[in-house]
C-alpha cells in the first residue's frame, strides 16, 4: 500500500508535469478566470493567492488606489490579486498597473494571464531590470524553473541580457499608491538609487534577501526619511523578509 504522503507528491509531481495538457482553471470573483496550466503557475499561486501575508491588502487601503507598481511581476499574480481586493473593496474603478519582468519567458504568461482573466485592464508591461538606472545586464534564467531568475550565476541557468528601466521615467512625478519590489536581491540598489521615489510612495510592500547589516540598516533609514513607516510585523518565508511600510 502506497503511503499517503507518497501518493500526494506523486500526484502533485504528475500534475505540474500534465497542467499544459490538463489546465485546472479556477474563477476570481467568480468570472475572472486563472488557468494554472504549468508549473509556474501552481508555484507561484501558492506563493500569492495561498498566503495569508499578501491578503492584508482587502484591509490595507481607506481610498482606491490609482497606480500599482508591481516590480517584479512573476506571473502577475501579485497585481491579479490586489486588482481582486480592489474590486471587492471599491468597485472597478480606474486603476493603472506597471508590471516589470526581467524574465523574457515570462512575458506570455503575464499576457496570457491578464488577458483570460480581464484582471487589470489598464495596464503596462515592461520586460527589463530594475535598480540601476541604466545599462544592461546578463539575467541568469533557469529553464526548470522560471520564477528563479537572478542577476547571480546558478546550476543549469542559461544567460539572457536584460535592459534596464529608469523607474523615473517610466513612473514620471506620479504618486505611487503601492509599490511592490520582488527582485532578488537587486532591492538595496533600486533603494540607493531611487531615495526621492519613495517619497512619494503611500504603500510598500518588498521582500528583503539577506544582506550585511550596514545595508539592510541603509535602506530602512531610507524608508524612514522618506516617511515611509513598518506596517504590521514583517515575516520571515522562505530564508527572506516580508515587509510591508506606510506613509504616516
Amino acid at each position: 500500500m502506497i503511503a499517503q504522503s507518497t501518493f500526494g507528491r506523486w500526484r502533485s509531481f504528475l500534475y505540474r508535469r500534465l497542467a499544459s495538457i490538463i489546465t485546472c482553471e479556477i474563477k476570481l470573483l467568480g468570472n475572472h478566470p486563472l488557468a494554472l496550466d504549468n508549473k509556474y503557475q501552481v508555484n507561484s499561486l501558492q506563493d500569492v493567492f495561498c498566503h495569508p501575508y499578501y491578503w492584508q491588502l482587502y484591509n490595507w487601503f481607506e481610498q482606491p488606489p490609482r497606480l500599482i507598481v508591481d516590480l517584479g511581476a512573476h506571473c502577475a499574480h501579485f497585481s491579479m490579486l490586489a486588482e481582486v481586493c480592489f474590486r471587492v473593496q471599491f468597485g472597478e474603478g480606474e486603476r493603472e498597473y506597471l508590471l516589470v519582468e526581467p524574465n523574457p519567458d515570462l512575458i506570455p504568461v503575464i499576457q496570457r494571464n491578464l488577458a483570460r482573466s480581464g484582471l487589470c485592464p489598464n495596464h503596462q508591461l515592461k520586460q527589463g531590470l530594475v535598480g540601476k538606472r541604466e545599462g544592461t545586464d546578463s539575467l541568469w534564467v533557469c529553464s526548470s524553473n522560471y520564477l528563479s531568475a537572478s542577476l547571480q550565476q546558478g546550476p543549469s541557468t542559461r544567460s539572457v541580457s536584460a535592459e534596464y528601466f529608469d523607474l523615473e521615467k517610466l513612473i514620471g512625478n506620479r504618486p505611487v499608491d503601492l509599490l511592490k519590489i520582488d527582485i532578488e536581491g537587486a532591492e538595496y540598489e533600486l533603494v540607493a538609487n531611487y531615495p526621492k521615489l519613495f517619497e512619494r510612495v503611500e504603500k510598500l510592500i518588498i521582500e528583503i534577501h539577506t544582506a550585511p547589516d550596514t545595508q539592510i540598516k541603509q535602506m530602512l533609514s531610507t524608508f524612514e526619511r522618506a516617511g515611509l513607516q513598518p506596517y504590521g510585523k514583517a515575516l520571515e518565508h522562505a530564508g527572506y523578509q516580508l515587509a510591508m511600510f506606510e506613509r504616516r
